[in-house]
């Protein structure tokens, strides 16, 4: 019984695997035309998305680690309270603070690419402090212990114990802020003006604008695979400097 369900669910993987490409070549066969983004819109998208993970993860790592060591309940609950706010809320709320920004520094951030970067490492950053919260929150002490016995100092214990034995929660919040970052559409939407555009602003226009579910469709196939190969490509990095 067990097999033929695992038999089943492994047929149905390779099926809705196959069918878009299946479809793909069907399409094209009979005259449609795949739209596909430019290159500089794909730079843009994969630029944002992996900055934002990696500022989002360096910020969020000194704070869950005083959660994890020190911190309180209202503490911790204050830095994940950003999550109960819905992300259209949050772009509108910085916009707000953008103006402002911009009337005392003259820094214009609306319709920039660092505008839009600001918003999504604000609307990240909570998921990077759960996760690294919980990967921290379980080390034991022993290792750190057993290190400042033979010697080591308390940041090189750090560095070379705490940090390597947490790497597993820095590669999971990388994967999933990169991906959910990958189809923004909001934030660039709002703080980018609309000048500001990925590949998920992109598909958005193809779904509900140019009314083209079929290109829709096949582009987010392949952004999800263009994803998983570049977070493939990551994670082993990451996973080479834990060694």
């Amino acid at each position: 019984m067990i097999k033929k369900l695992a038999l089943t669910a492994f047929a149905s993987a390779i099926l809705l695997f196959y069918v878009p490409f299946l479809a793909l070549g069907y399409y094209l066969s009979e005259g449609g035309l795949l739209k596909l983004p430019s290159l500089s819109m794909v730079a843009t998208t994969f630029l944002l998305a992996g900055l934002t993970a990696i500022i989002s993860i360096a910020l969020a790592y000194p704070a869950a680690y005083y959660l994890a060591k020190r911190g309180s309940e209202l503490e911790f609950a204050l830095l994940i309270a950003p999550l109960w706010v819905g992300t259209l809320l949050k772009a509108y709320s910085l916009l707000v603070l953008f103006t402002i920004v911009e009337r005392y520094t003259g820094i214009v951030l609306w319709g920039s690419i660092l505008g839009v970067l600001v918003g999504m490492i604000y609307e990240y950053f909570p998921y990077a402090l759960l996760t690294l919260y919980a990967a921290i929150e379980k080390l034991s002490e022993t290792p750190v212990h057993a290190a400042r016995v033979l010697g080591a100092s308390r940041i090189e214990a750090f560095l070379r114990v705490e940090l390597p034995l947490t790497m597993p929660g820095v590669v999971a919040a990388f994967i999933l802020i990169f991906l959910f970052a990958l189809g923004e559409v909001i934030m660039p939407a709002v703080l980018g003006a609309w000048k500001v555009y990925t590949f998920g602003s992109y598909i958005w226009d193809l779904y509900f604008k140019a009314r083209d579910i079929f290109s829709g469709s096949i582009l987010s196939l392949l952004l999800a695979g263009l994803s998983l190969l570049a977070t493939y490509l990551v994670v082993r990095t990451i996973r080479s400097f834990s060694l």
